[in-house]
């Protein structure tokens, strides 16, 4: 059974890239693929790892048959690793970047590359990031570290500065919604799933699988409750509580961008308390995806409160416009 992976098409380029580096000699040890979240830039370096283990690799794949793409579709191949937080959110633990060291400085069990792919980058703590220096500085023969960035402002920048950054953008929405409408059954909803998911296929497919979807819309009730007075941040917060808190960020910041592009508040004053409310949701995400663990209750009626509070003062402010 051939088990290759293929990288998805929007990364057709950057893998052709990768292949020729890696023809001529020329790989980094260290390199950062940095691009927005659930477009498939992991899935690009896994698909990259298998064609360095692969015995006869094609020029688009690896072959899916050798034993070394069967070590790596079963999960076991002895030079391999995939660093990823123990839950989805979380910090990637100092513990976690040692052993990663110590892997990255070991020889080759099979006689080629060793591959690390750490996933995010910005999952690392300082203390984490700095312990991951040393690897960086003194990686071991053949070995290829590959870090996926959602957030590249969100890494150190002594550990993007030893690494080749490769920028992956969004893909084109005509190849998005081909590929989607490929996998997906319903025909009429890769549209509207899209949309919701900002052009990001993989966020889209999961949109159509309902569960995502339906947070969505109950997020929105939720929102448009609170904004229209019908609901306190209290009651809003508790319907939305046990969404997964980065979900719900992203969320809010899509409301507060569909906000700040109104043609009213584009460079007006009054778009200065939209822009501190992001920057708000900034320190929301870092403390969702730290180790406090925070109360998700407390945590979004406080962010409600503030929301509402915008929107409160920019309401006056028009009033108040319109009345000079």
């Amino acid at each position: 059974m051939n088990t290759a992976l293929q990288p998805y098409p929007w990364h057709r380029a950057a893998w052709d890239s990768l292949v020729e580096l890696s023809r001529v000699g020329r790989l980094p040890h260290a390199l950062m693929l940095l691009g927005p979240g659930e477009t498939g830039k992991q899935h690009l370096a896994l698909s990259f790892a298998q064609r360095l283990f692969c015995s006869v690799p094609g020029e688009h794949s690896a072959c899916g048959q050798c034993r070394g793409c069967q070590l790596f579709t079963a999960g076991s191949h002895p030079d391999f690793l995939l660093l990823e937080p123990e839950e989805a959110g979380k910090v990637i633990k100092v513990d976690d970047i040692r052993a990663a060291g110590e892997f990255a400085g070991k020889t080759a069990s099979q006689g080629g590359w060793r591959v690390l792919v750490l996933s995010p980058a910005e999952g690392m703590n300082v203390s984490a990031a700095n312990a991951f220096l040393k690897t960086l500085e003194e990686p071991g023969e053949r070995v290829l570290i590959v870090l996926i960035s959602h957030q590249g402002g969100a890494v150190l920048p002594t550990i993007r500065s030893r690494c080749r950054i490769m920028t992956l953008s969004e893909p084109p929405l005509g190849l998005a919604r081909d590929w989607l409408a490929a996998r997906a059954s319903q025909g009429a909803e890769v549209e509207r799933a899209l949309q919701q998911a900002g052009g990001r296929p993989l966020r889209a497919l999961r949109f159509l699988d309902g569960e995502l979807r339906a947070q969505l819309e109950r997020f929105e009730a939720a929102l448009e409750a609170l904004e229209a007075g019908a609901a306190s941040a209290l009651e809003s917060a508790r319907a939305v509580q046990d969404i997964p808190g980065r979900e719900l960020v992203d969320w809010l910041q899509r409301r507060v961008y569909e906000h700040l592009r109104a043609p009213a508040l584009v460079g007006s004053p009054r778009a200065r308390p939209f822009f501190r409310f992001l920057d708000r949701l900034v320190a929301v995400r870092q403390r969702i995806t730290g180790t406090a663990n925070p109360n998700a209750q407390l945590l979004w009626e406080e962010v409600l409160m503030d929301w509402k509070a915008v929107l409160d003062f920019d309401l006056r402010h028009r009033a108040q416009e319109r009345r000079a």
